[in-house]
């Protein structure tokens, strides 16, 4: 009898467990160690790299017991080799940074790895590295970058004496929110028509699956996370009461990152955001479609 296999559908949470370790050694770097969280990204899918090529093996359990310091000087490594994995031709790179060294990874590789070896190897390293950072990182990180993105707002608020703002507001992500809409409302009435269609060309519409709430923190950090620091602003209309909202404006700095997120020829562009699922289209304004000049978010009401 033939026989027949199906997916077998895998939880966020079984997920997040399975990638505990990997898991714990992220949060090192962006909680207590306070590192970038998107170097931090390319630092773990580095390390992953190690791990699972067999350079290394058992890299993040092993690196889980040791002391922060050490972890840290080998996060600056890895740091190291990203800068010379960015450079197609390595005398430019030696140029640049002068003859560096790695003497961690070196030595953990069995005196394998130096900087000259892993550029003679990019290409291969790169694909490695872009793999586990779309099937591991970005999935199994996702929570930890909000919670470090949250934490990180906090802390520069309170260092530009914003503490009891923030303090009232509630959230990070409620504060800004309000900072932001405050901000956007008191241009209304001084943008030109050519000036909001410019707007209009590099805004994204995203609507959310209802009863998935999502955060404007959570779209702000997983779209930077993924593009880099492109937006502008998003623009969240909150529900009545308790109910929340289903679709968003995020309006980036350049129109030229709009094919980027919604692909040419694709209706709409799905993305999961802490297991959530998003969908991204270009905005259409309703003048463009019923040449009415009122505001709009895009969506029949």
């Amino acid at each position: 009898m033939a026989s027949s296999s199906s997916a077998v559908a895998v939880t966020r949470d079984e997920f997040n467990a399975f990638h505990k370790c990997d898991r714990a050694l992220f949060r090192r770097f962006v909680v207590r160690l306070r590192r970038d969280i998107n170097q931090s990204l390319q630092v773990m899918s580095f390390l992953l790299y190690l791990e699972k090529s067999g350079l290394v093996s058992n890299l993040i359990v092993n690196f889980n017991s040791l002391p922060d310091f050490f972890i840290n000087t080998v996060a600056d490594e890895v740091v190291m080799c990203l800068s010379c994995l960015s450079y197609e031709n390595f005398s430019m790179f030696v140029a640049n940074f002068g003859k560096k060294i790695i003497p961690l990874i070196t030595r953990m590789t069995g005196e394998y790895l130096t900087l000259a070896v892993i550029h003679q190897n990019r290409e291969s390293i790169l694909l490695d590295m872009k793999k586990h950072l779309t099937s591991i990182c970005y999935p199994a990180f996702e929570d930890i970058c909000v919670q470090a993105e949250k934490e990180k707002v906090i802390e520069d608020m309170k260092h530009l004496g914003f503490s009891k703002a923030v303090h009232k507001a509630g959230s990070s992500s409620q504060f800004l929110s309000e900072q932001q809409a405050t901000t956007r409302t008191s241009k209304v009435g001084v943008f030109s028509e050519d000036e909001q269609a410019r707007e209009d060309d590099r805004t994204v519409f995203l609507t959310f699956s209802r009863g998935y709430p999502l955060s404007e923190a959570e779209v702000h950090a997983y779209f930077t996370r993924r593009f880099g620091e492109i937006i502008e602003a998003i623009i969240m209309p909150g529900g009545e009461g308790n109910e929340q909202a289903l679709y968003a404006k995020m309006v980036l700095h350049s129109a030229a990152m709009i094919p980027e997120i919604v692909s040419d020829g694709i209706e709409r562009n799905k993305y999961t955001i802490n297991g959530k699922h998003v969908w991204a289209r270009k905005y259409i304004p309703r003048s463009s479609i019923n040449n009415n000049l009122a505001p709009s978010y895009g969506v029949a009401l």
